[in-house]
């Protein structure tokens, strides 16, 4: 699949997501639900180009059942001309590599978690780690580790809060959305909703993190007032990922907001139809399984009168079997056959001035004669590609016919061809 149309799907279905997403969360308290659309969202958008659904046009049908295996077709490296600048590539390549630099700053910052961690000192509670950092920083978690500046040792009573809050974020794994959103973020660095999704995966595990502290808690105004404190303090931001990002505003609002109704769980549905939308409408981009149309047309106009000595121009009009007792065979066998057509078929050069890739499937008939006759496309690319795998087709030399009962019989067969530039 082409990498730039790839990442053009991706931003869509971001985009498209990130909208409904915030139409049906805005200000309701169902965190768990949201997290969960947070992850499909985020998993969907990066690999539904990859999803298909088959159809009946694309369902091959029984008599396809008996197939050569699938040949791959490159240019061919012995004509030395070197491939065209391709802007295409070059814009794939530069995003790629900016990307690239994102993912490396984010390892940059998985890093610094293990400096605070041997720098601190550690304390092991129950099935997670304290550790007491030197400096004065936000307190933060990653995994089953819990950052927390010097002060919090001399006074404990005052950070139990900000424990159960940051015991939260381990027991729930929240660490694993920070790295997913953060790989989709920088996969999606250009796109400003891969960002704007970002925080609010960050978001609404601190609201899934409050509501965890306060889960026994009567009086709620106590740890406002600790969150207030932790904003006064001005310490300085760890470099660690996670989760040294209060919102305060709106955390403190949604500590007050009333519980939000079950039914209106129900909303979340609605996100499902947009999900098949968009596998149907990725599904649309990539080229359709054409009908099969018979490629003897093509080949009688081209060779009218000296065929080559396997091939007949004239479409097959008694029965054609799927699979017949003995199989026709191409001279010295199907490795032959592969061979014959990989030396015969050229790689068009319209097809590699436009980068074009992809995958061919050739139908024909191997009459009672033994001629290859009825060339068909069953799922084609471009004309360039289709004509190029029909030409290789349709130089075979006699096959040893099938037979059937004693009798020579024509017998189906498909071939795939697949046209890849590296």
């Amino acid at each position: 699949m082409n990498f730039l149309l790839y990442l053009l799907q991706v931003h869509i279905a971001l985009t498209l997501l990130y909208i409904v997403y915030k139409a049906i969360s805005t200000r309701n308290t169902h965190f768990t639900a949201r997290r969960l659309l947070l992850l499909c969202i985020l998993l969907f958008a990066v690999t539904y180009p990859l999803y298909r659904i088959p159809g009946i046009a694309a369902t091959l049908p029984v008599s396809l059942q008996f197939g050569l295996p699938e040949l791959q077709i490159t240019p061919d490296e012995t004509t030395g001309m070197p491939a065209p600048l391709d802007p295409c590539r070059l814009a794939a390549w530069l995003y790629g590599g900016i990307a690239l630099l994102l993912v490396l700053r984010m390892g940059v910052a998985l890093v610094s978690v293990i400096g605070l961690r041997r720098n601190g000192t550690l304390r092991n509670h129950e099935n997670y780690r304290i550790v007491i950092c030197p400096g004065e920083i936000q307190p933060c978690s990653f995994f089953n580790w819990i950052f927390l500046p010097a002060s919090a040792a001399e006074n404990p009573a005052v950070w139990d809060k900000v424990i159960k809050h940051e015991y939260a974020h381990i027991r729930q794994v929240h660490s694993a959305d920070i790295l997913l959103a953060e790989s989709v973020a920088a996969l999606c660095w250009i796109n400003p909703v891969g960002w704007l999704l970002l925080k609010e995966v960050r978001l609404n595990l601190e609201y899934l993190a409050d509501r965890e502290a306060l889960r026994d808690e009567s009086e709620k105004k106590s740890y406002q007032y600790l969150l207030l404190d932790l904003a006064r303090a001005e310490r300085p931001r760890s470099s660690a990922i996670p989760f040294n990002y209060s919102f305060l505003k709106k955390r403190i609002a949604m500590i007050n907001r009333k519980a939000s109704s079950r039914q209106s769980l129900f909303r979340y549905l609605l996100v499902v139809p947009l999900f098949f939308l968009l596998v149907v409408g990725s599904q649309s981009c990539q080229k359709s399984p054409t009908t099969p149309q018979p490629a003897t047309d093509s080949i009688a106009s081209s060779v009218p009168d000296d065929n080559p000595p396997g091939v007949s121009a004239e479409p097959i009009q008694e029965t054609v079997l799927d699979a017949a007792e003995i199989m026709p065979e191409f001279p010295g066998g199907t490795t032959a056959l592969l061979n014959f057509i990989s030396n015969n078929l050229k790689y068009p050069q319209k097809a590699m001035d436009s980068q074009t890739e992809g995958r061919v499937v050739l139908q024909f008939v191997i009459d009672k004669e033994g001629h290859v006759t009825d060339i068909q496309i069953l799922r084609g690319v471009t004309p360039e590609l289709d004509q190029a795998a029909i030409d290789a087709v349709k130089n075979s030399p006699k096959w040893a016919p099938g037979m059937q009962d004693g009798e020579p019989v024509n017998v189906k067969y498909t071939l795939p061809i697949v046209f890849k530039l590296s």
